[in-house]
């Protein structure tokens, strides 16, 4: 990984976390269950999640805490659920 931005990334995360460690993950999906789904079957079945519809109800929120071995566990995650589509990452 030589991407000087991931490298700047690394190095912020490494700062603030000693891993392993629980990260919070924020996701916008839109509302429906095979959205959902799909981001949620990215982590184990034991994270912790929150989930809170906007307003219309068009969208959602998903908060995700899982404890991650080390900064690139938590660019694996951001990988994984950037290739479903459509999902915005906070």
């Amino acid at each position: 990984m030589q991407d000087p931005d991931l490298e700047g990334l690394r190095k912020r995360l490494d700062e603030h976390h000693d891993w392993p460690s629980e990260y919070m993950f924020k996701f916008i999906a839109p509302n429906l269950p095979e959205r959902v789904e799909a981001v949620l079957g990215v982590f184990p079945a034991d994270v912790r999640v929150e989930r809170r519809e906007s307003g219309g109800g068009k969208y959602i929120a998903l908060t995700i805490r899982e404890v991650v071995p080390d900064a690139d566990g938590v660019f694996d995650r951001y990988r994984a659920v950037h290739a479903i589509g459509g999902i915005f990452a906070l």
